[in-house]
């Protein structure tokens, strides 16, 4: 075989290696990601619409709620993102936590409140609230709602969060596809303050 007709048969060999890694790096560096909605506002609809059955409570409402103590927080995120920061008052609870189990250790401090539950951005939250919405209400909860937009939502306001030293500005962003989501992406950590 000579030089010549070797690289013509080696070319499309070439030509596909480079190809499929061109594409590759080119979805590597997309912004879209596929199951992560483009913007906060597409999440928010996008949960409101799966879990209709749930209440979806704005930053506002919550936040009147928790001025009259008429609310029970639950966290619904992994204790690292729990760590770096967190809403006040705020139970951390495991968002793969099965409904008697849930009710039986949180169940009793809801009569007479509304349940919140809230996650980044509300998929978590809002799948174990529906889980739980009718034991809640059978233990005396109001409603049992979700943060809509969750912690993002919370934290794009500038409203206040906390670790485990008081006050703090910075929020956990999940993974990089859905920080894409944070208001304010320069306050994100993935570790809590030493």
């Amino acid at each position: 075989m000579s030089r010549r007709s070797h690289f013509k048969s080696v070319r499309p060999v070439v030509a596909a290696v480079l190809g499929v890694a061109v594409l590759g790096l080119v979805v590597s560096l997309t912004p879209s990601v596929v199951g992560a909605p483009a913007t906060l506002e597409a999440t928010i609809a996008d949960v409101a619409r799966r879990w209709p059955h749930i209440g979806h409570v704005t930053p506002q409402k919550l936040d009147r709620f928790m001025a009259a103590r008429a609310v029970v927080l639950y966290d619904v995120r992994t204790p690292a993102e729990y760590a770096v920061s967190h809403l006040p008052g705020a139970i951390s609870v495991d968002p793969d936590m099965g409904s008697a189990a849930f009710l039986a250790r949180y169940g009793h401090a809801v009569n007479g409140k509304t349940a919140v539950f809230y996650c980044a951005v509300g998929v978590r939250s809002s799948r174990l609230a529906a889980r739980v919405a009718q034991g809640l209400k059978a233990r005396g909860a109001v409603a049992v709602d979700e943060l809509a937009g969750g912690i993002f939502a919370w934290h794009g306001e500038a409203r206040p969060l906390v670790d485990a030293k008081g006050h703090t500005d910075f929020v956990h962003p999940y993974d990089a596809a859905w920080g894409r989501l944070l208001a304010r992406p320069q306050l994100a950590r993935t570790a809590p303050r030493s």
